[in-house]
């Protein structure tokens, strides 16, 4: 495959980490704003946890690896829970999508600290900086499609609660034609092409 050609292998192990980190993070975020609003359904589903696995895709991290652009597992909310209902769940997918993005130029605070290793310590640190921001940037914009089973998705569960028990079918879908999408080229670089506008590092 061309594509895994042009990756080198610290290309995949450092996206890798990169994508776990998001998926991680995003998960996390997603399920602790939905447990202030009220929902404990991400709670009991066991995303409010400290593992980082419980929010991983393998779908995800695969088409991360491959395009620095991935998703977390898709949460399940319960608009009846929050209190301020279907507008809750609307609420917790935008804070998390904006929190997660902010975490972009958050860790450009890393980089000083980076500079304190070893020479080659350096040079790692920085590149999964690096990756971290390219992955964070694009996983960001991808999920604001609001396809289900990326995070933007979420809002039909404000829309259509009663469809509920048909979300995993229609998330399986949607996240199967974001694959094909992003596979034939169908969606553009989204990491690379505003990570400059959100990392200091990126707009010097």
């Amino acid at each position: 495959m061309t594509l895994l050609r042009d990756l080198s292998m610290n290309d995949i192990v450092s996206r890798i980490g990169a994508v776990i980190v998001f998926a991680w993070l995003h998960g996390l975020l997603l399920a602790g704003l939905a447990r202030l609003l009220g929902d404990r359904r991400p709670e009991f589903d066991g995303r409010l946890t400290a593992n980082p696995f419980a929010q991983l895709s393998v779908w995800g991290l695969a088409v991360g690896v491959l395009f620095a652009m991935g998703w977390a597992r898709p949460l399940r909310y319960e608009a009846a829970s929050n209190r301020l209902g279907g507008w809750g769940i609307v609420l917790v997918v935008l804070a998390g999508l904006a929190g997660t993005a902010l975490l972009v130029p958050a860790v450009d605070l890393l980089r000083p600290l980076a500079l304190l290793l070893p020479q080659s310590g350096t040079f790692v640190a920085l590149y999964l900086i690096g990756q971290f921001q390219l992955v964070t940037t694009g996983s960001v914009l991808l999920n604001l499609l609001p396809i289900p089973g990326l995070t933007a998705g979420a809002i039909w569960q404000a829309v259509w609660p009663e469809q509920g028990r048909r979300l995993p079918r229609y998330q399986a879908l949607g996240l199967a034609a974001v694959t094909a999408a992003v596979v034939a080229g169908l969606v553009p670089a989204l990491g690379s092409m505003v990570l400059p506008y959100l990392s200091v590092v990126g707009r010097g």
